[in-house]
Parts: structure tokens; sequence; C-alpha cells
């Protein structure tokens, strides 16, 4: 059976797919699916598909001025990469153990909607990197829900996340997983994807093959699916300790929750789990490990005040975000404050008071230099005509000071669309002089 057919891949991609590519923070010129589809079929058959260098790498700021680089791929790469990973889809999708987010399917899996319901279920849940926003909020919304609800039965609460996940991860370790898994008639998609895997990054490996490391590319659902894939028996060993210890055991892509009644127990079921991550050649992140009490835990997830949000006590969640704010209590403020935002008929349902007050926020540069463009268009479409001038004059003024170039792409993006006039030519020769080398 010949899986790489032109017919079998037309069908693949859904125009959902199409319209995220476009959505690129780099633009594509153009994206003429017939074309690159039988480009693609034609080098597969003919054995000479070869990925090409990224068109660039985009440098976000990961954490604390750490820089995080995604490789923003060609068409036919994207293209590829989403074909393979969609063969085996039924192999490694979804989540086998209990407690565990983050390996939901691909696009298209539901049903597309009317044009004005999709466009706004995308806005209500944006996420700039998944091509089915639909099952990336679903996914979240579940997992913070079951955070809340632990939360409230136990006492101790500990959190990790694992040290520089998706660069450490062993693609010979992965590529012997998916062998097992996979049926024979579907070996030469998991033959491809490794190709892929191991040779899309020339540019800085040269001729050596790459044998560690998944791209966290611009659209992440492809190396997020193989991510999860590749802690599955880790999920069912730590999971099988963790019961008989009476903990419970959350994850959600490399983030991890242990929740127990005993504070020495959490310190065990870590040590347990560094030994078990050990053996994928992985890490337990040292300078990310808490320990929560429950009250600090809820008040540091917020919980309360998203609650409030979904519930349409808009004004009453904002009072407490101020509130924790001024106490100087630890908690995810970035993520409440784009939530807020995010808030609909914002200017009618917000006390005028309070809008004035958080204008100062999504001023504040260390929140504005990780948004997306889509967080701007939000921003910009909430002030008044004089806040908006002030607004797009700090953007330009940021130009310079900011370092990461993921910033000059998503301004540039949000000018465009918002027919701003802009310096383009400042802009493009930043993010020449920080470009990746």
């Amino acid at each position: 059976m010949n899986m790489f057919s032109e017919n079998n891949l037309t069908k693949l991609f859904k125009r959902t797919f199409i319209k995220k590519l476009k959505e690129s923070l780099i633009p594509f010129e153009s994206i003429q699916k017939n074309r690159i589809i039988k480009e693609l079929v034609e080098e597969i058959k003919e054995f000479t598909y070869h990925p090409s260098p990224p068109r660039d790498y985009i440098i976000f700021n990961k954490y604390n001025g750490v820089a995080r680089i995604v490789p923003s791929f060609e068409a036919k790469d994207y293209f590829l990469y989403y074909t393979c990973v969609k063969f085996i889809e039924d192999e490694i999708a979804e989540n086998r153990v209990e407690g565990t987010y983050g390996g939901w399917r691909l696009g298209n899996k539901i049903s597309l909607m009317e044009q004005e319901e999709e466009e706004e279920l995308i806005i209500e849940n944006y996420v700039s990197n998944s091509f089915n926003p639909f099952l990336w909020s679903q996914n979240w919304t579940d997992f913070q829900k079951k955070a809340a609800l632990y939360a409230g039965d136990y006492e101790y609460m500990l959190f990790t996340d694992i040290a520089n996940f998706y660069d450490s991860i062993d693609l010979n370790l992965l590529k012997r997983k998916i062998y097992l898994v996979t049926p024979k008639e579907k070996y030469q998609a998991v033959e491809l994807l490794f190709y892929f895997l191991e040779n899309w990054n020339k540019v800085f490996e040269g001729y050596s093959r790459k044998n560690i490391g998944l791209p966290q590319d611009e659209f992440g659902d492809n190396s997020r699916l193989l991510a999860n894939f590749y802690l599955q028996d880790f999920d069912e060993e730590i999971k099988e300790i963790a019961d008989g210890m009476n903990i419970k055991y959350l994850r959600y892509a490399d983030d991890m929750i242990f929740y127990s009644h005993d504070k020495n127990s959490l310190k065990r079921i870590l040590f347990e789990a560094s030994k078990i991550i050990y053996k994928l050649g992985l890490h337990m992140n040292a300078g990310k490990i808490k320990i929560f009490m429950k009250d600090e835990f809820q008040k540091y997830w917020a919980f309360e005040i998203f609650k409030k949000i979904e519930e349409g006590k808009y004004n009453e969640a904002i009072k407490d975000y101020f509130d924790f704010k001024n106490k100087k209590i630890e908690f995810r403020e970035h993520s409440v404050l784009k939530k807020i935002m995010n808030i609909n008929n914002f200017s009618k349902e917000i006390d005028i008071s309070l809008q004035y007050k958080l204008y100062s926020d999504f001023f504040n540069k260390e929140f504005v230099i990780q948004l997306t463009p889509w967080h701007y268009s939000k921003i910009y479409d909430i002030l008044t005509e004089n806040d908006k001038s002030k607004f797009v004059n700090l953007l330009k003024k940021l130009i310079d000071e900011v370092f990461f170039n993921s910033f000059h792409y998503s301004i540039l993006y949000f000018f465009k669309k918002k027919d701003i006039s802009y310096d383009e030519e400042k802009i493009m020769n930043t993010i020449q002089n920080i470009k990746l080398k």
C-alpha cells in the first residue's frame, strides 16, 4: 500500500492546517497545497526528499531571559512532519495513564463549525502553536480542573518539571518505542519521520546525524504528540508507585504535580521519579522544584480568580488580582492578566476605574515583550484612542531594547494586521542583527 500518494495527502490536509500555517510569525509568500503535495510525493517516490534549512530560528524568552529557540520550517517540511505523525497517530496518541495530559490528536478531529462559531472559539481559547485550539483548550481546562480538585483534598503539593525536555529526548530510544507499537505497513512513515528529525538542523549539526532532541517548532503539535508518547512508560511506572503511597499524580506536557497528606512522601516520590526518568535520558529540573501547602498552592494557581472569571464575576476577579499583587502573594500573575484581557465586552463589563488600573499592567515591559500578535490586538482594541497611540509608541520604543526576535516578528505581524505605520527596515535590521548564526 502506498501511504504517500497524492490522493491520501490531499485528503489529509484540511483548511484548518493551511490556515494555521498562514498564521506563522514569518509569513509565507504563498502556500499552494496541491503543488506542495505533488512535489513531496514525487520526492518521496524518487528518494530525493531532504529537509530544507529552517527559514529562521525564532528566539523566545523562555524564562528569566533564557532563550528558547524555535525553528520555522519551509511549508513542504511542515507537510512532511505532519503527515508522518498523522499516519502513526492511532498508535501513539491519547493519554494511556490517568491524570496525564498532552496526548491529544492533531488537527481536524472535530468537525468544523460555521465560520463565525469557529473563529469565536479560537479567539476565546487562543494558543499560538496548536493546529487544533479546540482540543488544546479542552486539555488545558481539564488539567486545571483536576489540579484544583486535588488541591482541595490534599495538604501538600509538589510541583516540578523536566529540565530541557524537548531538547533532551533520545531519538534512537523514541524510534524503538514507536516501532514497537507500529504495524509494518506504517514503517515507511516512521522511517521518513526520523529521517526528518535527524536531518532538519544541518545548519548547526553539519553532516552529523542528530540523535538528541525534538524541534520545538512554531507549530508544536507534532513534537508535542511524540514527546507525550515518549513519557508514557514513565507515567505508568510512577503512577503505580504513587498509588501505592496514596499520592495523586498529574502531568501536563513536562509539568508534574504530586499531591499528598505527608510532606516526606513527596520527597520520596520525587526521588523515585528522578531515578525512573533518568532511564529515558531525562532529568528533573532541580531549580523549579517547589513544595506548597494547600492554601499557598491554591493562591499560586489563582484557582478562585479563574473561577470568578468563568462565572462572569469579572470585577470581583480583577479586585482579587490587585489584592494578590498588593499583598505580594506569589501567583501566576501574567496568566491571570491574559485571561482578564480576554473578557468579552471588556469596556462594558469592567468598572472604568479598574480598566485604567489594568492599562498600567498591560503596558508593563516584562509582560508586553512575551505576548503574541493576537494579544497585542486584544489590548489595542480595548484601549482609548489616546492610549492606543501610547501602546504603539511603547512597542516601537522596545524595538532597540528587546533582543528576542520573537518580539520583533510579533509586532511586525501586529502592525501589518492593524495597518499601523512603522519603520519596517529598522525592525528587519534588528532581526538580522540578533539572528542565530
